[in-house]
């Protein structure tokens, strides 16, 4: 049976770096958490720098994305780069949590994508996300690094995790751990191992 798993996380805290190792040991690729006929709305949206527009067409792809999603898993193994959790994670910091979750429970999300066996949600602190963004060529999004230098990613996320019945595993890549990617990236693939075997719990790392 073929899997399906998310990484989500912090801007900047490794995240396209172990889905990226993981992916090639799984002979599969890392899936774009956007539609390809989404990319250019996308720019519209970064323009405007509208949070209810950013929701939105957040929420929609996401939707999207279930259904492509649902036809690959039948012949591959999915590995996607952020999904459902990081658009309802950075917009209750954005629009907050009240008016996420009633869209939510309204439109029954939970019920009508696709979601995955296991989320390994990637983290690090805001220290090491500084450094690491201070490194990045380009703008810094509005919408992303921006909101994450700023707020409590972490604490939207784990609200977030608490609307689904998922295991998670989570990986601190902080500097401070002194680990090695080598060394995160084995202890990730450790625990979902076990998290795939059926043991629904957190596992923090």
């Amino acid at each position: 049976m073929k899997k399906f798993i998310v990484f989500e996380g912090l801007d900047a805290c490794g995240k396209t770096t172990l889905s990226s190792l993981y992916a090639k040991e799984m002979n599969t690729i890392v899936h774009d958490a956007v539609v390809p006929e989404a990319h250019g709305l996308r720019k519209v949206i970064d323009s405007y720098e509208s949070k209810e527009s950013a929701f939105l067409f957040f929420l929609l792809n996401n939707l999207l994305k279930s259904h492509e999603v649902s036809k690959t898993l039948k012949y591959e193994d999915i590995i996607l780069d952020r999904y459902i959790f990081s658009t309802l994670a950075y917009q209750t910091i954005m629009l907050g949590e009240d008016i996420v979750k009633n869209i939510f429970d309204t439109l029954k999300i939970n019920n009508k994508i696709l979601l995955p066996e296991v989320i390994i949600f990637v983290k690090a602190d805001i220290e090491t996300i500084n450094n690491r963004i201070g490194t990045r060529d380009g703008t810094v999004q509005w919408y992303g690094d921006a909101v994450t230098q700023n707020n409590c990613v972490e604490s939207a996320y784990h609200k977030v995790f608490e609307w689904f019945d998922i295991p998670i595993v989570e990986v601190d890549t902080s500097e401070k751990h002194g680990r090695s990617v080598e060394e995160n990236y084995q202890l990730m693939k450790d625990r979902v191992k076990q998290a795939l075997s059926g043991k629904s719990i957190l596992y923090h790392l």
